[in-house]
């Protein structure tokens, strides 16, 4: 199948290059030119625009950073739907407002064109190793027919239901994920602050009830230095979107937007955008007296 992928960023550049690896002729795209060039090395063909992309494409995917980003990809004066023959599929991975990707389901709909929501969970690890999560919207025969393309980027497919649920479910997960995240960064500031070795701690909370994937992931990368490889401002981002989405549906939030704001706080507190969040960390060390 021939596919586009437009967002050559830390996750697009490796789910493309599983896509390509895959046998998949592949045409890319992004606003920066040197991120393509080492796809171009492995065989990729660069594009000049979205809409050119489209053209060369039967499927065409995307992992932009939010909403303004995918609409004006999809649906811009150069952008996918402009390009993409009848029948054909525009897959986006990107995690976005449901209602944005309603809208943008509709309007390929009306232009005969099948459209995909599929954000992806596993961050640039799970992307490098072909192991992602993908939470899938849209018509389940549309899903079925790029199915074997999915399956080089991610080992778990799930089908949410129509468009939007992709994003719904990436949203809930995420915002579960963060409240458990800022729990982890307290839990370790009071371990570290009364002297119990983080090692020990680790070892110990994963025995026990406490334990989750984000403890033992974070607290992991903590201690060998490791990188989660997403940003604050995905992170303020997400939130965001998550807590919108509850207060649309009318559900009383109170630790979701808390915790957004904790986040929001922590980006503003320093200019952190562009750090990783993980680095609330080693800031709430700090800030309890600890050496770091």
């Amino acid at each position: 199948m021939r596919v586009g992928f437009i967002g050559l960023g830390n996750m697009g550049q490796p789910m493309a290059a599983n896509i390509l690896e895959a046998g998949h002729p592949l045409t890319i795209h992004d606003t920066r030119r040197q991120t393509g060039r080492d796809l171009e090395a492995m065989g990729a063909t660069w594009a000049e625009d979205p809409k050119a992309v489209a053209v060369r494409s039967e499927v065409v995917f995307s992992s932009l950073p939010g909403t303004e980003a995918v609409e004006q990809v999809a649906l811009g004066d150069n952008g996918v739907f402009a390009g993409l023959a009848g029948g054909s599929t525009y897959v986006d991975t990107s995690t976005i407002a449901p209602s944005a990707m309603r809208r943008i389901f509709a309007l390929g709909a009306e232009r005969g064109l099948r459209v995909l929501d599929a954000p992806v969970s596993g961050g640039i690890y799970g992307a490098q190793d072909a192991a992602l999560t993908l939470f899938v919207g849209g018509e389940a025969a549309d899903l079925e027919r790029v199915r074997p393309v999915l399956e080089t980027i991610g080992n778990k497919i799930v089908h949410g239901g129509p468009a939007g649920s992709g994003n719904v479910i990436k949203l809930i997960n995420n915002l579960m994920m963060f409240v458990n995240f800022i729990g982890v960064c307290e839990g370790v500031a009071i371990g570290a602050r009364a002297g119990i070795d983080l090692h020990l701690l680790l070892d110990a909370v994963k025995a026990s009830m406490g334990q989750s994937r984000v403890f033992e992931r974070t607290l992991s990368l903590f201690l060998n230095n490791g990188r989660m490889g997403s940003t604050t401002d995905l992170a303020v981002k997400d939130m965001c979107l998550g807590v919108e989405l509850g207060q649309e549906l009318g559900v009383p939030l109170e630790v979701g937007p808390l915790v957004r704001d904790l986040i929001v706080r922590f980006r503003d507190g320093g200019d952190r955008g562009t750090d990783e969040f993980t680095d609330m960390i080693p800031d709430l060390l700090r800030h309890s007296g600890i050496d770091v």
